[in-house]
């Protein structure tokens, strides 16, 4: 990605839903705005979460530090992993806790995560046996990955379902295909910008980037050189820690094939290697626990063999289908299920420490036609309540482990809970508790013992509360797609206003708009260009003799031919009619004349091939510099346009300089150095 910002991810970043760090994340990144920081300031910004610090110190004391005293303090940490990548890793950190599903039902949030974390897990490992990256670095790329993928989701929940439905089961460059034609930007790109956004390393940024345009490992066995060498093996490994009994023969020959590869790219026999991966799900075990992320106890043998087996079964078409024992199981694609035509039942999820409270809850709203589910203690309910989103919670205040007030006070500082219908169950009426009950964010109150009657009339407020809570959602999605549309438009009509519509290239409007950008440059700091005017020879008598069908296909064939004698970072545009300008930066007026005669020799090697024409035509060259001497713009471009005029005059099928100065020794290895 080049240094600037697409205007597509501002107006990604302008939705206000992008995923973003939050809370103590948030807090380091204004602490860490200048380099006139002190380490414990970040580690007071830490320490106010007792979590972070926990996992701060889980990564100081992993194995690549081995030998070394354990770290037991936040500033011994910054110390050991050095404070860029404390900085990164609670952002990170930071952005993971505040994970929860979203909005995009195809896109499979818990997996997405799981994945995520497996990934994550693996580039710290890989890069502490190989030795190519820091282990932390590498575990946050692994972990940040498919960022891009979550913000699509975030931001365009609706269209990306469509999106994630009509692409699964293809591959990923499928998947940015359709990304880009809908958003006009891809994931890949979306992930560079946001770790850009957040002041990251630009090397994390380029190994995401490499990675989400590259994920597959090649036949060859390639040394691992870099970080994104290690996101391939590291997404491999854990692609094959989410495989189960379930996964498509596909899917299973395919990460199958992907491990052998891993396996002989780190050079490991069979042993080593299963030991290596061994190592990895126990890690991910570990931080899933840390994280609270849904992980699964799983061995090398367990994969390898699951694997094999798939070798001896025989696809059931490519709709990721499998036969097992004479039943056909289907799995969902990675990313994606299949949840088209959703009934819109209002969701119901009861909480309560109590058995038979629970039972009794349960059936009266389950008769009222609701879609029920439990959850049988307060983290437990606050779990489920964030994964499932459902419309309405039911929540007895008295329980062990965390009691219904702490529930709807952590629910309702999340997003996701904020626009629940809460109702709180108690035995107790007082005014003291119910006065903390609303503070607390209760929407209504049911006294115990349950009058069936009276939970079944306060349930109708949440309900409708609920109606009017997704009406809200549907219109501000409707209203994201249509600023989507609208941004969309906006853009192809401004590269239309800016594109010749024959031949493709940049026209006269947009030329102009380059050469003020160059000419302020060569102002501030003496950045060097040239300008080169073209105009095909006796294109009149083209036209006059063939017609103008005939003289379009010359004007798009020498278009073309342009084009390709150009260097990298040279422009050609049309004026006009037969004219054409070249712009090529960072060159002197003698070596824009080296572009102009390899222009020249393109073009009147180039048999145009048309109705009733098969013939060469020719272009005559104007050459101009830029150097002291030219006060203007405009004393450029008629200098170039006057060499044009001398060139022809002088027999056509030329090029004329137009007589800048030659540079001076350090001019042109100023250039060297630029260009």
């Amino acid at each position: 990605m080049g240094q600037s910002i697409p205007v597509r991810f501002e107006e990604l970043k302008s939705s206000g839903a992008l995923p973003s760090p939050t809370g103590v994340g948030m807090k380091i990144l204004e602490i860490t705005r200048t380099d006139d920081y002190s380490v414990d300031e970040m580690a007071d910004a830490i320490m106010s979460d007792p979590s972070l610090t926990g996992r701060i110190l889980q990564l100081a004391n992993n194995a690549s530090v081995a030998g070394s005293e354990s770290v037991t303090t936040v500033t011994g940490a910054i110390m050991r992993l050095g404070s860029s990548t404390v900085r990164t890793l609670a952002l990170a950190f930071s952005l993971v806790s505040d994970r929860e599903a979203g909005a995009c039902r195809p896109f499979d949030y818990e997996r997405y995560w799981s994945l995520s974390l497996a990934r994550g897990v693996g580039a710290q490992v890989l890069a502490d046996h190989t030795g190519v990256a820091k282990p932390e670095e590498a575990y946050i790329c692994g972990l940040l990955c498919e960022v891009g993928m979550l913000a699509l989701a975030s931001v365009h929940s609706a269209r990306y379902g469509e999106i994630l439905n009509s692409t699964a089961g293809a591959s990923f460059d499928r998947l940015r295909e359709a990304e880009f034609d809908a958003f006009d930007i891809d994931h890949a790109t979306v992930a560079e910008c946001m770790l850009a956004d957040w002041g990251l390393p630009s090397a994390f940024a380029e190994a995401i980037g490499g990675f989400s345009r590259q994920r597959r490992i090649g036949e060859s066995s390639a040394p691992v050189e870099s970080t994104g060498d290690l996101l391939r093996l590291a997404d491999t490994i854990g692609s094959a820690l989410l495989l189960g009994e379930t996964s498509p023969v596909r899917k299973l020959r395919e990460v199958g094939e992907q491990l052998e590869r891993t396996r002989r790219a780190l050079g490991m026999e069979e042993a080593q290697f299963s030991a290596l991966c061994d190592r990895v799900a126990r890690q991910w075990r570990s931080w899933g626990e840390s994280l609270e992320i849904e992980t699964s106890e799983v061995s090398y043998h367990q994969i390898t063999a699951e694997i094999a087996r798939s070798r001896s079964e025989q696809p059931d078409g490519a709709t990721g289908t499998s036969r097992r024992g004479g039943v056909v199981s289907v799995s969902a694609p990675t990313l994606a299920v299949d949840t088209a035509n959703e009934g819109q039942r209002i969701s119901v999820l009861a909480v309560d420490d109590d058995p038979v409270s629970l039972r009794l809850l349960t059936r009266q709203m389950r008769n009222e036609s609701f879609e029920v589910s439990m959850a049988r203690s307060g983290r437990a309910g606050l779990r489920k309540a964030l994964k499932e989103k459902p419309d309405i919670v039911v929540i007895d205040h008295e329980m062990p482990d965390q009691n219904g007030l702490e529930v709807v006070e952590a629910l309702r500082r999340s997003a996701v809970g904020s626009s629940m219908y809460i109702l709180l169950v108690t035995g107790n009426d007082s005014d003291e508790l119910l006065i903390k009950a609303f503070d607390a964010g209760v929407d209504d109150f049911v006294p115990k013992p349950i009058r069936p009657r009276l939970l079944s009339a306060r349930i109708k407020a949440g309900v409708r509360i609920a109606n009017l809570s997704r009406k809200i959602e549907r219109d501000h999605n409707t209203i994201l797609d249509q600023l989507a549309e609208l941004n969309r438009l906006n853009r192809r009509f401004r590269t239309a206003s800016l594109t010749d519509p024959l031949t493709g290239l940049p026209n006269r409007r947009h030329c102009m708009d380059r050469l003020d950008a160059e000419w302020k440059a060569f102002a501030r700091n003496e950045a060097p260009f040239t300008v080169i005017m073209l105009d095909i020879d006796r294109f009149k008598a083209v036209n006059d003799s063939y017609g103008h069908d005939v003289g379009d296909d010359v004007l798009q064939a020498t278009s073309r031919a342009i084009v390709g004698a150009l260097r990298g970072e040279d422009e050609a545009f049309r004026l006009g009619g037969e004219e054409f300008m070249v712009l090529c930066r960072s060159a002197h007026e003698n070596d824009g004349a080296v572009v102009a005669e390899r222009i020249r020799q393109a073009v009147e090697s180039n048999v145009v091939e048309a109705s009733g024409f098969e013939l060469a035509v020719t272009v005559s060259l104007g050459v101009a510099g830029v150097h002291a001497g030219v006060e203007s713009l405009m004393a450029l471009l008629k200098a170039a346009d006057e060499a044009v005029y001398q060139a022809k005059n002088a027999g056509r099928n030329r090029l004329q300089l137009a007589g800048a100065p030659a540079p001076t020794p350090e001019e042109s290895m100023r250039t060297r150095r630029s260009a």
